[in-house]
């Protein structure tokens, strides 16, 4: 009976240690001592995380990631301090990134949250109206030229409306338009080739630019394309561009959403 008891207790022992120990391993091993919430500005930063092992763990390491890619270079060599880099924020919206620091079994978040850029240079442009002509066969293609716009063309179905801002797109198709008394452009992908190439399904740079006018309608501003894809569905189109604007690179993204028809100029003589 004696050695029954002596059992019961050593095993009664053993689950309690088992019990502590399992309890320790899931307890937090390491504390933030600084923000869980940082605000920066739209500009390029550094920033600092403090934090404090409780509990050392024998060939555990404090771990850095983010979940965005503007967030990143951590440096963990000094203990109880994670430095980081911001890159600059290009876009008109606010952002929002969270940085992962483990250590062992425990794990801590920090939401960065970066303000939007005075002087974006990625653009989101929503245009109004999708005008332009389709020419007939051009250079052995069919050629479609479209005009986004947010004041359209003048009385004369030409490009000088005052204030009025364009984003040409001169394409080159082996597809002919299916009705031609509703011309739109066939649903795809194209590329923008800069080199006057001639590849079939392609918009040209020749004829394709971002242009500005003044108040009376004169260009006072035409900018080529430094690259682009224009894609084409149902109901949408979305011209993806890159320029350069006193001598920044640009991205502007335009959109342009419902109904359109391209005039027919197939009968005109140049």
């Amino acid at each position: 009976m004696k050695n029954l008891f002596t059992f019961l207790a050593i095993a009664t022992l053993l689950f309690t240690a088992c019990e502590l120990i399992e309890t320790q391993n899931n307890s937090a091993q390491i504390k933030l001592i600084s923000s869980e919430r940082v605000n920066v500005g739209s500009g390029s930063a550094m920033g600092i995380i403090k934090y404090e092992i409780l509990d050392l763990i024998i060939g555990a390491e404090v771990k850095a990631t983010a979940d965005v890619d503007w967030i990143g270079n951590f440096n963990l060599k000094e203990q109880g301090k994670i430095q980081y880099t911001i890159e600059r924020n290009p876009d008109d919206e606010v952002r929002e990134g969270t940085i992962t620091i483990t250590y062992d079994k425990s794990q801590l978040e920090i939401t960065v949250v970066q303000a939007l850029s005075e002087d974006p240079t990625n653009k989101d442009v929503d245009m109004p109206m999708l005008q332009g002509k389709y020419y007939g066969i051009q250079s052995g293609m069919y050629n479609y030229y479209l005009v986004f716009t947010d004041l359209g063309m003048d009385s004369n179905n030409l490009f000088y409306t005052p204030n009025a801002r364009y984003y040409f797109v001169d394409l080159y198709l082996l597809t002919e338009p299916e009705d031609m008394n509703n011309i739109v452009v066939p649903i795809g992908e194209y590329e923008y080739d800069i080199t006057n190439s001639g590849y079939a399904n392609t918009f040209i740079e020749s004829f394709s630019w971002y242009q500005i006018n003044d108040e009376s309608g004169v260009d006072i501003s035409q900018t080529d394309y430094e690259k682009g894809k224009l894609t084409v569905e149902d109901g949408k189109i979305t011209l993806d561009i890159t320029l350069e604007i006193n001598s920044i690179e640009e991205n502007h993204k335009v959109v342009y959403v419902g109904d359109y028809s391209l005039i027919d100029c197939t009968n005109e003589v140049y």
